[in-house]
């Protein structure tokens, strides 16, 4: 798969020192919640590119990637790590509430996490997403029991008209990596080259052009 070739362009992000004080659970505020307030594409949202499926799997990686390792798994993973900063449309913190497992017909394995949504690193929720959302992991080794009341970083890409709608990605979050993402965020956005607009730029051009 060569997600380089993706519609979306990721970020450019550059490297910089760390020196960040990393804070959890900043939210701003209670939102409304809609009838359900479960997480979804917002409206405008580009379609899903079936070219990111391995990197936002519903899955979990149990470890924090190794940003400085050398062998040939941490190369792996820091590539997918990189390529996740990238495309994800939103990067938020989130703590693990409660674990289940359940079996779907045929004999396949499902996981359920119940989460609370933390502190967003990457653009922005939809405004009447509620904190607390329930993931569901697929044909993936089970999160541990002693996952529950840990802090983790999920990736989300929007995946419009699908059901949920949008597809993510959950590792442990390490204060290193915390801090990584929050200064690359912050210089890609001062650059101007990153686009959190999730839709709204090209809802206010329809917009205007309606009215022209």
């Amino acid at each position: 798969m060569d997600v380089r070739r993706a519609a979306r362009r990721p970020g450019s992000w550059a490297s910089i020192a760390l020196g960040l004080s990393v804070s959890w659970f900043a939210l701003a505020g209670c939102r409304h919640a809609s009838r359900s307030g479960e997480l979804g594409a917002p409206a405008g949202a580009s379609a899903w590119d079936t070219r990111l499926d391995q990197l936002f799997d519903d899955r979990f990686t149990p470890t924090a990637v190794e940003l400085t390792g050398r062998a040939p798994g941490d190369v792996l993973d820091q590539r997918r790590f990189s390529q996740r900063l990238g495309y994800a449309n939103v990067i938020v913190l989130v703590r693990v509430d409660q674990v289940w497992s359940r079996t779907l017909f045929g004999g396949q394995p499902q996981q359920r996490v119940e989460v609370t949504l933390g502190r967003t690193l990457r653009g922005s929720l939809p405004r009447k997403t509620t904190p607390s959302q329930v993931l569901v992991l697929r044909q993936a080794e089970e999160l541990p029991a002693d996952a529950v009341g840990r802090v983790m970083l999920m990736f989300v890409a929007w995946a419009p008209g699908e059901i949920p709608a949008y597809h993510h990605h959950l590792m442990p979050a390490d204060e290193k990596v915390i801090e990584l993402i929050e200064a690359m965020v912050r210089h890609a956005r001062k650059e101007g080259k990153l686009d959190e607009s999730d839709g709204r730029k090209k809802r206010r051009k329809r917009a205007a052009d309606a009215g022209t």
